[in-house]
C-alpha cells in the first residue's frame, strides 16, 4: 500500500495529465400537439417526452497548449424507443487554433438566431425533414479549422452528407449519396453586436433518385443518373445585439436551386424569466431542375421541389426557471402555407428518373404547443 501510494505522489509530481470524463444531458417530459404532417393524419399528441440526450466527454490536456477531447452522445425517449447515437466528434485544441473531426447534426446559423425560449418537436426541425421554413437540420461528417484574426473568428470546413439525407431512417455511414461541401465563415464581436456569415459551396457527384411515386418509395440512381451537379452555392449573413433588457437576432440566406430564407428573434430576460418571440420564413421554390440529378440534388440540399409555395412560422414562448438546471417551458407556434408543399408529403414523380413536379398534397401545418418540464444535467 505505502509503495502505491508513493508511486501515486511521484507521477503527481511530475505534473503528468490524465484524461478526464464527464456526463451531462438532458430529459424533457412535455404536454403537447404537434401539426399534422403525414397524410395519414398522424401527429404527437398528450405525453411525450421527445427532449432526452446524454453525453460523455473525455478530456486531456498535453500541455504545451494541445488538449484533446472526444465526445459522444446518444438519445433518450423514454421505454419503448431505441437509444440512438447522436454527436461524435474529435477536437484539437492548439496553439494556432481547433481542428474538429467527427460525425454530427448541423442545423446551421439561421436555426442559431431563434430566441432560444420556443421550442417544438416540429418547429425545432430535424435530421429527416424540413417540417419548418428553414433547411432541414442534417447528419454530416466534417473536419473543420478555426482560428483567430484579430477579434474575428474564422472557420474553414470541408463535409460530406451521411447516406440518410433522404431517407427517414438510415443506420448507414458514409456518403453514398455523393454531396459534398466545402464552407467558409466568420464571425466579429463588435461590443453588444455581433455579425457573422458563411458561404458554402456544395458538389454532388452521385445522387439518389427521390420519390418516383405518390408512396414515396425510393431507388438508387445507377448509370446514365450519375450526372455531376456541381456549383451549387450557399451564403448566410446574421447579426446579433445585446441591449440588456432584450437581445435582438437576424439572419438571411441565399441558396442556388433554392427560394430565400429569412429569420428574427428577440428574447426578454425578466427575472427568472425568458420571454421570446420568432419568424421564420422562406419564399416561393420557383427554381426548375436542369435534369434528374439538379432534382435530386435540390432535394437532398433543402427537400423543396418546383411549386412548393411560401411558408412561414411565428412561434411564442416562455420560460421561468426553477434552477440553473430544471426549467418550464410554454410554447405556442402557428404555421402558414400558401397551397401544396412536396416538402411535407411524397408529391408526383415528373419520371422514373425521379425528377419530382411540384407538390400536390397540402402541408397540412397549422398549429404546435407544448408544455415542457426540462432537466439538465
Amino acid at each position: 500500500m505505502k509503495k502505491t501510494l508513493i508511486a501515486l505522489a511521484a507521477v503527481a509530481a511530475t505534473g503528468a495529465s490524465f484524461a478526464q470524463a464527464t456526463m451531462s444531458g438532458n430529459l424533457g417530459f412535455s404536454w403537447q400537439q404537434s401539426p399534422v404532417i403525414h397524410p395519414s393524419g398522424q401527429h404527437v399528441q398528450g405525453f411525450a417526452m421527445n427532449d432526452g440526450e446524454i453525453y460523455i466527454t473525455a478530456t486531456e490536456d498535453m500541455g504545451a497548449g494541445w488538449k484533446a477531447t472526444a465526445r459522444g452522445g446518444f438519445t433518450m425517449r423514454g421505454r419503448g424507443n431505441g437509444i440512438a447515437d447522436r454527436d461524435g466528434t474529435i477536437t484539437l485544441t492548439t496553439p494556432l487554433g481547433v481542428a474538429n473531426f467527427g460525425a454530427l447534426r448541423s442545423c446551421g446559423s439561421l436555426m442559431a438566431q431563434l430566441s432560444g425560449a420556443v421550442t417544438g418537436t416540429v418547429y425545432s426541425s430535424n435530421e429527416s425533414n424540413n417540417f419548418v421554413p428553414l433547411d432541414k437540420c442534417a447528419m454530416i461528417n466534417v473536419a473543420s479549422f478555426s482560428t483567430k484574426l484579430a477579434a474575428a473568428t474564422v472557420t474553414a470546413i470541408y463535409g460530406e452528407f451521411e447516406a440518410g439525407a433522404t431517407a427517414l431512417n438510415s443506420n448507414e455511414r458514409g456518403n453514398s449519396n455523393g454531396v459534398t461541401f466545402t464552407a467558409l465563415a466568420a464571425e466579429y464581436p463588435m461590443g453588444p453586436v455581433i455579425v457573422g456569415g458563411d458561404w458554402t459551396a456544395f458538389s454532388a457527384v452521385t445522387v439518389y433518385t427521390t420519390a418516383t411515386s405518390a408512396t414515396g418509395t425510393t431507388a438508387t440512381a445507377t448509370g446514365s443518373a450519375l450526372v455531376p451537379a456541381n456549383g451549387v452555392n450557399r451564403y448566410r449573413m446574421y447579426a446579433k445585439y445585446d441591449a440588456g433588457v432584450a437581445k435582438f437576432a437576424a439572419g438571411y440566406q441565399i441558396k442556388d436551386m433554392a427560394s430565400d430564407q429569412y429569420v428574427a428573434s428577440v428574447a426578454i430576460p425578466y427575472g427568472n424569466f425568458t420571454f421570446g418571440l420568432d419568424y421564420m420564413g422562406r419564399g416561393e421554390q420557383t427554381y426548375v431542375a436542369k435534369n434528374a440529378a439538379e432534382a435530386g440534388t435540390a432535394w437532398i440540399l433543402s427537400n423543396a421541389r418546383t411549386g412548393d409555395k411560401a411558408s412561414s412560422a411565428l412561434g411564442l414562448g416562455a420560460t421561468y426557471n426553477l434552477s440553473k438546471t430544471t426549467n418550464v417551458n410554454a410554447s405556442y407556434i402557428t404555421y402558414t402555407d400558401a397551397g401544396a408543399n412536396s416538402k411535407y408529403a411524397a408529391g408526383t414523380a415528373a419520371s422514373a428518373a425521379g425528377v419530382n413536379a411540384a407538390g400536390t398534397t397540402a402541408a397540412q401545418l397549422d398549429t404546435e404547443y407544448r408544455i415542457r418540464l426540462m432537466k439538465s444535467f
